[in-house]
């Protein structure tokens, strides 16, 4: 008994358990019972009876005609669900199954809005985008302009509320836009009806990493752990804190305004580069600007690190990397680049993600780096422009907090692959290439037949013939 099995469950979701099981689109699903009469909704993805649930949903995917690749599971978890609607374990509330809910960033800057529209005691935390906006556009003084900004709504659209419904819902909800989160996010085979147990309600206070005393603990460094990025992330995620905790206003290098300084990678980790403890000082909005472009003066400075004998870039995307790198002259190219890295990137995720499925999880934890929590860091003298400068401190961790910090690590990073192959209609479309399908076949063969050293080699072959498309995409 998982345990999740073992802890108490509301009286909802125990009907949700017998509806799921009872409804003909679950006719035929492998499921057992607990000593206490419950429906065991758990199983582990490798076990017998993980298996055999994986047959079954790979037998619904046939039915409806969806090919078995990345993705594929939440996609039918969605469309067999009949109320698409989700009870959760812990509350008993009911929560959609799509991304329609606003996130944290997003859930401010709406109630920046309702204080304007003197919106003071509704509560808009778990409800979801469309009925805001239905409560926002009641008022008699409707903010169609704040809405606007915030969902970057076109002009050419009026200000009628069933306009900007349509096109919120159109652009943002069906796209599974990264603005909203899903009531409850996918999770089959292991889960009976294809998803997590616990809603969006309560998952911050069930899953201790979650829980926002945690979660300011690596907001922005989930980054690194979400792309595999490589590098010190124990180190690095010393040093960005440091950044947080510094209070000095101090005048930005781009656009001079005095203010607090952020940590900014000259190498974005979204583009492939590596999560290391070498930061330039921005200003939040300078730093949100950028993104994830680079431009001519970052190359330069990522090469003359490079000679300095620092990796600059993660294995997954150094071919693409040392294959450019110098053909690079100015802000062009370099965004140019930019993009060619962004796109190789998702390719990989999309791979890993299909590895991920298939149940191989353990061949994967290879290219992890769990030993980066043994260590923490202090630092004095600190300051965001004379980095050179500081006292780095480093101590041993007591072995529970090494043990927590690699599970939070390890977790978020399986986690990133099961929401990147939920989310479906991205603007970056999966490779097309037969032979990239061919050797990702042999892959999984070898995977199968547990000849672990090869499968490594196979994985390097793959990675290399989507570096190569990439690297034609910028020349073309």
């Amino acid at each position: 008994m998982t345990q999740e099995d073992k802890r108490k469950w509301h009286k909802n979701f125990v009907k949700y358990t017998e509806f799921i099981i009872s409804h003909p689109n679950y006719s035929g699903v492998y499921y057992e019972r607990q000593s206490d009469g419950r429906v065991k909704w758990v199983v582990a993805g490798k076990s017998e009876s993980g298996l055999l649930r994986r047959k079954w949903w790979e037998k619904k995917c046939g039915q409806y005609g969806i090919k078995i690749e990345s993705g594929c599971y939440a996609t039918i978890a969605r469309a067999i669900h009949p109320t698409k609607k989700h009870v959760c374990q812990i509350c008993g509330k009911e929560m959609f199954i799509y991304y329609i809910y606003p996130t944290k960033r997003l859930l401010k800057k709406i109630n920046q809005i309702a204080k304007k529209v003197n919106i003071n005691e509704f509560q808009f935390r778990n409800n979801d985008v469309i009925d805001i906006l239905n409560v926002l556009f009641n008022r008699k003084n409707t903010p169609f302009k704040e809405v606007r900004e915030i969902f970057k709504v076109p002009l050419s659209i009026k200000d009628e509320k069933k306009l900007f419904i349509e096109y919120i819902q159109n652009v943002y909800v069906n796209n599974c836009s990264k603005l909203l989160s899903p009531g409850v996010m996918s999770n089959s085979p292991d889960r009976l009806d294809g998803f997590h147990s616990d809603g969006l309600c309560c998952r911050s206070e069930t899953d201790k990493g979650r829980h926002p005393d945690n979660l300011k603990r690596y907001s922005q460094d989930r980054r690194a752990y979400e792309n595999w990025a490589e590098g010190d992330w124990g180190f690095s995620n010393r040093l960005m804190s440091e950044f947080k905790r510094f209070r000095n206003k101090l005048s930005c290098p781009k656009c001079r305004r005095l203010t607090k300084m952020t940590a900014d990678h000259i190498g974005p980790i979204s583009l492939g580069f590596t999560h290391r403890p070498m930061f330039s000082p921005l200003c939040n909005s300078c730093n949100s600007q950028k993104n994830n472009r680079m431009n001519y003066s970052d190359v330069s400075i990522l090469l003359a690190h490079e000679k300095q004998g620092h990796q600059v870039v993660s294995w997954h995307s150094k071919y693409v990397w040392n294959a450019l790198k110098g053909e690079i002259q100015n802000d062009s190219q370099a965004l140019r680049l930019s993009k060619i890295m962004r796109s190789h990137l998702h390719n990989v995720l999309t791979l890993l993600a299909l590895i991920s499925e298939k149940g191989h999880d353990g061949f994967l934890k290879e290219y992890l780096k769990p030993q980066y929590s043994y260590f923490d860091y202090r630092f004095k003298d600190f300051h965001p422009f004379y980095l050179e400068k500081m006292k780095v401190i480093k101590k041993p961790l007591k072995s529970e907090n090494k043990r927590k910090n690699a599970k939070r690590y390890m977790r978020i990073s399986f986690e990133s692959l099961e929401e990147y192959r939920a989310k479906k209609n991205r603007r970056v479309k999966r490779w097309i290439s037969e032979k990239v399908d061919e050797h990702l076949e042999k892959l999984f063969k070898l995977l199968k037949g547990v000849e672990i050293s090869k499968a490594h080699k196979q994985l390097n072959k793959i990675i290399f013939l989507l570096s190569a498309l990439a690297i034609k995409d910028f020349s073309s």
